[in-house]
């Protein structure tokens, strides 16, 4: 028979072993396998590379007939002339649609149990310290802006950068400039810690963050702030007058960060245990230095007289832990509830430009340069990370008398600023 027709096709007849019907007239090695079965499949049989390929073009039925087969074999046909082997065409892209198959099924499962944006806020508020924790999870929950209601129970991927925007555009909006740098900050450090966690799955994953730049002027002017000795004198009156009727503690630990240079979070957390007002020493814990949790190494803290005075006018409670007790006791107090009663404090000061807890820090260290003391010093009175293995095996007492000679010469240079005759009085310190 010159060709194959659909008549002859329904008349082949099966045998104990598969055989073949090749079309004579086909110049495009058109063949019919039929099987023992009775199943009947289209082929195509063509040599490629020096050897005779069989193509299976489909099995013969209702919806796939003799016309069916015919084009599909025109178009292998095709193929082959242009040098490729649809064997091999077929190997290649079923191992890609296998892929893709897995692919999907992997993005799938990653979606199912893909982490929350909840999930990555816990966990990176696990790894930062006890007030860190508190001012972020402030931020997280502001009732302007609660992130964690928001987007909150959202998978981490499905959030966008313009969601991103639109949170910290809430505070922008509000003029809370400092809140919406905070806040972009937190979240950030957050999204960056995840994608870094393993059990997270986020290799693949693109951070929104990579799209989203920081707000403009989200940091105020304060931040990079020195008092001058003018503007020591007036919030160091505004101190003894208290006209906002600070608590004792808050304007205790403002006192102290001025005399000591320390860090806001370690002073607001001081514990009766950690002074000796004897020897005029505070013996900084290594877990309440932002340096010795790595080094190991805690931090002395020489007490100068006027310090030693306002560590004792607090009030020494049976069983209390911390020398400055936060709300209902047994906590430290919050370095947090700092920053609302000195913006409160100062603004009854209208030559006075607003500043943080943190720029008392940063005063320190100006004023003390200009007294001469040794950057060397300076940086050991503030724990500042020396590097290298000195670091990790210096003696804690090392420096420690010229820390104390650096801290009392601070002390009589405060004590002249304050005592300054400014128009009709004279503000004197307590000796």
């Amino acid at each position: 028979m010159s060709g194959f027709t659909n008549n002859f096709i329904k008349s082949l007849k099966p045998k104990k072993y598969p055989y073949r019907k090749r079309e004579k007239s086909s110049d495009v090695g058109f063949a019919v396998q039929v099987l023992p079965s009775g199943k009947l499949n289209f082929e195509i049989i063509y040599p490629f590379n020096g050897r005779e390929v069989f193509f299976r073009l489909g099995t013969f039925s209702e919806k796939f007939g003799l016309k069916d087969a015919r084009s599909k074999c025109r178009e292998k046909r095709a193929m082959i002339d242009d040098g490729i082997d649809p064997k091999l065409e077929q190997a290649q892209r079923l191992l890609e649609q296998e892929a893709e198959r897995k692919r999907l099924e992997q993005e799938k499962k990653e979606r199912e149990t893909a982490v929350t944006v909840n999930g990555v806020l816990d966990y990176y508020l696990e790894g930062v310290s006890e007030n860190t924790r508190s001012d972020a999870e402030n931020l997280f929950r502001n009732r302007f802006c609660d992130v964690r209601k928001l987007i909150g129970d959202m998978k981490l991927r499905d959030v966008t950068d313009e969601m991103i925007e639109e949170l910290i555009d809430t505070h922008v909006q509000r003029g809370k400039l400092r809140n919406a740098g905070k806040l972009f900050a937190y979240m950030r450090a957050a999204f960056a810690k995840s994608k870094k966690h393993k059990p997270f799955a986020l290799k693949r994953w693109n951070n929104p963050f990579n799209n989203v730049d920081k707000p403009e002027g989200t940091d105020s002017n304060a931040v990079d702030r020195a008092l001058n000795k003018r503007e020591i004198r007036q919030f160091w009156d505004l101190l003894g007058r208290n006209p906002t009727g600070m608590m004792d503690g808050t304007v205790a630990i403002m006192k102290l960060l001025i005399l000591t240079g320390q860090r806001v979070e370690q002073t607001s957390r001081m514990r009766w245990a950690d002074v000796d007002l004897t020897e005029g020493v505070w013996d900084v814990p290594a877990a309440e230095t932002k340096t010795g949790k790595k080094s190991k190494v805690g931090h002395v803290v020489p007490l100068t007289p006027l310090a030693i005075e306002i560590i004792e006018s607090m009030p020494l409670c049976f069983g209390e832990e911390f020398i400055f007790p936060g709300k209902g006791g047994g906590k430290p107090f919050s370095f947090c509830g700092l920053s609302n009663p000195l913006k409160k404090l100062v603004a009854t000061e209208k030559e006075l430009e607003p500043f943080t807890p943190r720029d008392l820090r940063r005063t320190c260290t100006t004023q003390w340069s200009k007294l001469g003391i040794l950057a060397e010093v300076r940086n050991r009175i503030q724990d500042h990370s020396l590097g290298g293995v000195e670091a990790k095996h210096y003696d804690r007492h090392d420096y420690l008398k010229e820390k104390r000679e650096a801290l009392e010469k601070w002390e009589r240079e405060l004590n002249r600023i304050i005592s300054v005759k400014s128009e009709s009085n004279v503000v004197e310190m307590r000796a």
